[in-house]
């Protein structure tokens, strides 16, 4: 090869090998930048909030319940709602009692006959044979007898709300007279007003007493708390000198919170996994360029040896060249 063509192989070969570095140097800053997007994806991930599924015993929770008895207008079961302790040692104490109350109420109505009432029964009052009262027929014959009666004072008030009336009140003194009968059928003593049976109406109300299940809220706010091992109420009293109660630890499970509180973490145990697998293929898909690339990059190196191999002969040629010449010239 002539030193003419052997200088042009070796500029071209040099101009090559730039080239290939300068390539395998935007390579390199591409694969750095792959790098720099794993690493975001994997800070990412890290910053997700994993999911932790609810705990049973947080939904458990402990219920006090007592009973009074012989307590007028305390008797009851109570459940504790809250309790605080006084400066004297003491306790006041907020609940919710149940109990059975009295009530006044309609047993059934003669005489109706409108669309407002679906139902009507058949009877009258009528004043007895020889005249010195009244009697109640309810349409099969048979003639009762109504009897005329003084109720007590808490029967009254629980009759005159609900509609039955009594004689007005004679000199400032209240009259508690009524009429009553016996149902003989079901046994309830029936109430009717007195208005009702002295207009000999055929259209009138018999109301009746019976049990009905109340709930209302109490606090006791000088109450007398003892406490057992487990630092539970064990004990109720209402004041120093109140009759003790036994208090009775029941443990209530939220059933509707635990399922809310499940149905949650489902919910985010999904988005939770979806998010990581959303992460991990854009990791993939990352880690399959920056395979591209470093197969790129092996290229890159092994021409680049090739060529380096390449221009070391050319110069060996050069230099021998140039020696045979300024042989010849010497």
């Amino acid at each position: 090869m002539g030193l003419a063509a052997s200088q042009a192989r070796f500029l071209g070969i040099t101009a090559r090998k730039s080239n290939i570095e300068y390539e395998g140097q935007q390579v390199n800053q591409q694969r750095t930048a792959l790098a720099e997007e794993v690493n975001s994806l994997y800070n990412k991930l890290l910053a997700l909030d994993v999911p932790v599924a609810p705990d049973t015993t947080q939904f458990y929770e402990s219920k006090y319940s007592f009973s009074l008895t012989g307590t007028p207008n305390e008797d009851g079961d109570y459940i504790i709602n809250n309790y605080y302790k006084n400066d004297d040692g003491t306790y006041r104490v907020y609940a919710t009692r149940t109990y059975n109350a009295q009530v006044a109420r309609q047993y059934r109505q003669y005489g109706v006959d409108d669309d407002k009432h679906k139902y009507q029964y058949h009877g009258k009052i009528e004043t007895n044979e020889d005249g010195t009262g009244f009697v109640f027929s309810e349409g099969t014959g048979e003639k009762i007898p109504l009897d005329k009666t003084e109720v007590s004072k808490e029967t009254r008030d629980l009759l005159e709300p609900a509609g039955v009336s009594f004689p007005p009140d004679k000199d400032g003194k209240q009259d508690n007279s009524i009429y009553v009968y016996t149902d003989a059928k079901s046994n309830i003593e029936c109430y009717i007003s007195v208005d009702d049976v002295k207009a000999d109406n055929q259209t009138f109300t018999v109301y009746s007493l019976g049990d009905e299940q109340k709930t209302e809220s109490k606090s006791f706010p000088n109450a007398v708390l003892t406490f057992d091992n487990n630092n539970r109420v064990s004990s109720f009293r209402e004041t120093a000198d109140s009759s003790e109660a036994t208090v009775n630890t029941t443990r209530l499970h939220d059933d509707e919170g635990y399922e809310a509180a499940l149905r949650d973490y489902t919910m985010s145990k999904d988005e939770y996994n979806k998010a990581v697998a959303d992460l991990n293929a854009q990791t993939e898909s990352l880690q399959q360029e920056d395979k591209v690339l470093e197969l790129r990059l092996n290229q890159i190196d092994t021409e680049q040896n090739e060529l380096q191999t390449e221009l070391e002969a050319i110069k060996q040629i050069l230099d021998k060249n140039i020696e045979n010449t300024f042989k010849t010239f010497a």
